[in-house]
């Protein structure tokens, strides 16, 4: 294929750390054949249970849940886990399949976008979570699993995040050997650790993995919640476009996409403590109906 580019709508979003991630959309032809990838042959391929990201009646609680009261909890993050795919691993995995190298190679060139002299799976392709998910889960998970067969260690990958959590009192020197050891099957893998995520977390101190504490039971972090709980009851007070204004970032003038953003928290909350989450569900809604004059005609129902 050429001019690969011409098939994607490209723009980027505001990530947590300030940075912009780039977002390639790919038009309706391409989009239908990437989404029929994903249905027609991603869909029907086995999923491990420590695979908890893009797989359909999973969500990140139940990923958590297999490292509740753990005695030390280890996080570590894949760097660029995306652009790692490259079109190159893309038909080595379906040749690995049992596709023929033709066959491997079109998908490949399907599912992937070029830039920068770079061919690799861009975020926006309906075939990419489910694609990444299945090349990680066959090159590191598999391998990564049976190294750790016997030693107690419970292992979980969301995406891009891996967790690590043992119950007994293993020691430090065990830990940094662990963390080597799965240094190693990571670069075989093809991916880089992002040293800068390692965390290492031991009890009584918060246990934290993807936005939930999980030392009891996972829950939303206090903190987090009260944050989010003030911020609604403002709305509901003073309407959603101050409290637009206050929060920043891309929400400033923007106070349609901070109440959509405020429904998307709230539904996560719902889905990790459905009591505190219906509280804040209550009120936000009252702040739609109260607001309505802000005209949000994506976001009221």
């Amino acid at each position: 294929m050429t001019a690969k580019k011409d098939l994607y709508s490209t723009f980027t979003i505001a990530k947590a750390n300030g940075k912009r991630r780039p977002i390639h959309h790919p038009k309706r032809i391409l989009k239908y054949v990437q989404r029929r990838v994903a249905q027609v042959i991603l869909s029907r391929l086995p999923v491990l249970p420590c695979v908890g990201a893009y797989v359909k009646g999973k969500s990140c609680r139940d990923s958590a849940e297999q490292h509740v009261q753990k005695n030390v909890l280890i996080k570590l993050d894949l760097k660029d886990f995306f652009p790692s795919h490259t079109r190159t691993r893309v038909r080595n995995f379906f040749k690995d399949l049992g596709y023929s190298h033709w066959v491997a190679g079109l998908i490949g060139d399907l599912c992937t976008v070029h830039e920068k002299g770079r061919h690799f799976v861009p975020q926006g392709s309906p075939a990419s979570p489910s694609l990444c998910n299945h090349i990680a889960q066959r090159y590191l998970d598999t391998p990564l699993l049976a190294a750790l067969a016997g030693s107690g260690w419970t292992y979980t990958r969301y995406s891009d995040d891996l967790a690590l959590s043992h119950a007994d009192a293993v020691t430090r020197g065990e830990v940094d050997a662990l963390i080597a050891r799965v240094d190693t099957l990571v670069k075989s893998a093809g991916y880089r650790v992002n040293w800068k995520k390692l965390r290492i977390q031991r009890p009584p101190t918060r246990q934290k993995m993807l936005g939930m504490v999980v030392n009891q039971h996972p829950n939303i972090p206090r903190d987090v919640y009260r944050r989010y709980r003030n911020i609604i009851f403002n709305c509901l007070e003073y309407g959603f476009f101050p409290n637009a204004l206050r929060y920043g970032g891309e929400f400033i003038d923007a106070p349609q996409a901070f109440a959509s953003h405020l429904r998307g928290k709230v539904s996560y909350f719902q889905s990790i403590n459905a009591e505190h989450g219906a509280k804040l569900a209550e009120v936000l809604q009252l702040a739609l109906e109260r607001h309505q004059d802000e005209n949000f005609e994506d976001v009221y129902p």
